[in-house]
């Protein structure tokens, strides 16, 4: 009888558990960002504002059904100077279990801001024919806030150095 009644006693402990546990997923994750421009003494991605940049971001989200819009805020780390875009989904594509966004950025007027470090201020620039070599010139945070039928709202963020003069 004892061995009858330990087998059933532990099934029966099992199937009650079993009801009592909720098996969810967090619908957006693990935002990674980079672009085509990579420092080489510590290989952070960089953007440049002389050639052409494009900027990378990839999150993981099972189903992108479940999401409703994205946004990208870029602001300016000393001026604080901010450009918000709202992503249609249809630039995503899929890549396993990540959806991927591939842009090309503006700089300058109505682009993505950058800033002067502190302390630092323009000056007139006298055009000589050689190359100076890649000068950092601000950074940029760049966010990306993915919102989603629940209402609910991830983000991720990097921070940019932008540089002039890359070669």
């Amino acid at each position: 009888m004892r061995k009858i009644a330990f087998p059933l006693l532990l099934g029966s402990l099992v199937l009650a558990l079993s009801s009592c546990i909720i098996v969810g997923t967090i619908p957006v994750s693990n935002f990674r960002f980079d672009s085509n421009w990579q420092r080489n003494t510590d290989g952070r991605y960089v953007f440049c504002t002389n050639k052409t940049t494009q900027m990378r971001y990839k999150f993981r989200a099972p189903d992108s059904s479940v999401i409703t819009s994205i946004e990208e805020t870029y602001v300016g780390f000393a001026s604080e100077r901010t450009l918000t875009l709202n992503r249609p989904l249809a630039d995503l594509t899929r890549d396993g279990s990540d959806l991927v966004f591939v842009g090309t950025l503006t700089f300058g007027q109505g682009g993505v801001p950058q800033s002067l470090p502190s302390g630092v201020s323009q000056q007139s620039i006298v055009v000589t024919p050689i190359t100076p070599p890649p000068s950092i010139t601000g950074k940029t945070t760049v966010t990306v806030t993915v919102s989603t039928l629940s209402g609910s709202q991830y983000s991720g963020s990097y921070v940019y150095d932008v540089y002039s003069n890359c070669p």
